[in-house]
């Protein structure tokens, strides 16, 4: 009986490693640790931005504030800590975010792409919501109980391509090429994506992870003309890993060409939380690519840059 129970366990251990090594490999290359890695530079936001419209800022990560005539959305808030389930344990940022929360301008909308914890920031929404209590949570299909569950209110659960008109815009939540999972057993439980946002002055969309996929090509197609992309450059490395979860800087210029973007954006790379490739290679992979083909229109900064609306 004893011999039968312990060759059951370790059946149970070798199909357990098996399916975290298949299914959680970017997962697990997030947990590595690179000491050659530099630090990221940022700017501190202190001005008042209330003051301030027709703006945006990467904040860090996938997080992007904007305002777009008075209407101030939030994309992929996190301002914890760690991107984790755990206070203690886990991803730990390198710098902290470029604003601090209790900074933040009134929000009246927050997008989520995505239930990674350095997209899906519970303890952020928490506080948000707890300064701004009209504000509304624009999630994907699946997290809408999580929100609930946390307590969260006024929360939109949206289906790939599914619309809805918030204010003075129409948000359309568009698949990418990524996955979802907020724990070991959740995966691809709940949808995964970008938002666009479209109003009568500019149509903006936000990519919070992917990657490459060529049925970005019909984006142009069905959003309309997207004057400015948020993109992501990061997380990128070792290439064997994480190709099937997010573009590298070559593949996010391919992207924006497919996407035909007006002006685009780089964010979710320095090593804010996970990155092994080099800090600034990716940026430099943008600006090389500028210097040849100024026309790509392609940008990305330091976090805490506050840019005037292209």
């Amino acid at each position: 009986m004893f011999r039968n129970t312990v060759i059951l366990i370790i059946i149970l251990l070798a199909i357990f490693t098996a399916y975290i090594l298949t299914f959680y490999k970017s997962g697990l290359n997030t947990l590595r640790t690179n000491p050659n890695l530099e630090t990221i530079k940022y700017e501190l936001i202190e001005e008042d931005l209330t003051v301030k419209k027709n703006y945006f800022t990467w904040i860090g990560q996938a997080t992007v504030l904007l305002d777009i005539n008075d209407t101030t959305i939030l994309f992929d808030p996190i301002f914890s800590e760690r991107a984790s389930p755990f206070k203690s344990i886990g991803p730990q940022r390198k710098i902290p975010p470029a604003i601090n929360i209790n900074a933040l301008p009134p929000i009246d909308f927050i997008f989520i792409s995505h239930n990674h914890y350095d997209h899906l920031d519970l303890d952020s929404l928490k506080t948000i919501q707890g300064m701004y209590p009209d504000v509304t949570i624009n999630v994907p299909k699946g997290d809408l109980k999580l929100l609930k569950n946390a307590g969260l209110v006024n929360v939109n659960e949206l289906d790939w391509w599914e619309k809805i008109e918030l204010s003075n815009f129409v948000a359309t939540f568009v698949p990418t090429k990524h996955w979802s999972a907020r724990g070991l057993f959740d995966r691809k439980r709940s949808l995964w994506g970008g938002w666009a946002i479209k109003t009568k002055q500019i149509n903006v969309l936000h990519i919070g992870d992917t990657a490459y996929e060529e049925f970005f090509q019909s984006y142009s197609q069905k959003l309309g003309s997207i004057d400015l992309t948020f993109m992501p450059i990061g997380s990128y490395y070792p290439r064997d890993i994480e190709s099937e979860h997010h573009v590298d800087p070559h593949e996010a210029i391919k992207l924006v060409r497919d996407l035909e973007s007006k002006y685009t954006y780089g964010i979710h790379w320095g090593g804010v939380f996970f990155s092994q490739e080099p800090t600034y290679e990716p940026q430099e992979i943008i600006q090389k690519a500028m210097q040849k083909d100024p026309n790509l229109n392609f940008h990305t900064s330091i976090p805490g840059i506050i840019f005037e609306l292209p």
